[in-house]
């Protein structure tokens, strides 16, 4: 029997693994529109959305459009009107809620504005463990300001977003930022999210381990190590691999200590 692999520190995606779509706000804006939904309809249909962004991912321009800006390389209105759909609401009505979704998510604290259940479990139980923990997402440059919003900053040694070190998943050179700041092997992280074409195939073309958020087991590519909630990730960890400690924080080498 194979000795269990080394970690030293998990990193997170923010949004859908550390906070998440305000599905509340959302199923009201719709049944304003005469279409009554819940926000658990809308929970359980986002990952029909997901794979609407999987599928448009990597879509090149067409003839006299602009090349998309960060964070944007798939399709966010394929993966709000694939959720639409997957919740029964009318075709008809998809391109005025998802203009309504962009128009919120341009406030202050956007659509992307609750903490995903169990994240602070999840988090904190993992820190418990001697491991390091940082976050690296796909954003607008508000990454940061989004966790803690939703009260999940605390505890993350650093914030790498793609607008502002300008790079983006799944090109691995947004995970590398993240592992020298740490002075770590990608071997020895971590990487847990929620979109497999751009945080499984980064992730793992960076070297690291990779787990998916995938509540309904519904969404993950055959062979995937996926877990349905962030409160059972810190058992996926002891399970899966050898830890630090009993407890006590692992420490960030004087020369790589993160600047949040």
């Amino acid at each position: 029997m194979s000795a269990r692999p080394q970690l030293d520190a998990v990193i997170f995606d923010a949004g859908g693994t550390l906070v998440r779509l305000d599905f509340e706000w959302m199923g009201e804006a719709i049944t304003r529109r005469g279409h009554p939904v819940s926000a658990e309809a809308l929970r359980r249909a986002e990952v029909e959305g997901r794979r609407a962004y999987d599928h448009s991912f990597g879509r090149r321009p067409a003839p006299g459009e602009p090349s998309p800006a960060l964070g944007t390389r798939g399709d966010i209105d394929a993966y709000y009107a694939g959720t639409l759909a997957a919740a029964g609401v009318p075709a008809a009505m998809t391109r005025e809620l998802v203009e309504a979704f962009q128009t919120r998510h341009r406030t202050p604290d956007g659509l992307w504005s609750r903490p995903v259940e169990g994240a602070r479990t999840g988090l904190d139980g993992v820190a418990a463990l001697g491991l390091r923990v940082a976050c690296v997402s796909n954003s607008d440059g508000r990454a940061e300001h989004h966790l803690k919003h939703c009260g999940m900053r605390e505890g993350l040694e650093f914030v790498v977003d793609s607008e502002i070190v300008g790079v983006e998943k799944p090109d691995p050179r947004i995970f590398q930022i993240a592992l020298e700041r740490m002075g770590l092997a990608p071997e020895r992280a971590l990487y847990v999210g929620d979109i497999q074409c751009v945080d499984a195939v980064g992730s793992t073309a960076a070297g690291m381990y990779f787990v998916l958020i995938d509540p309904f087991r519904n969404y993950a590519a055959a062979g995937m190590s996926s877990i349905t909630g962030m409160d059972q990730l810190p058992d996926f960890v002891t399970r899966t691999f050898e830890v630090p400690g009993h407890g006590a924080p692992a420490t960030a080498p004087a020369s790589h200590r993160a600047v949040p």
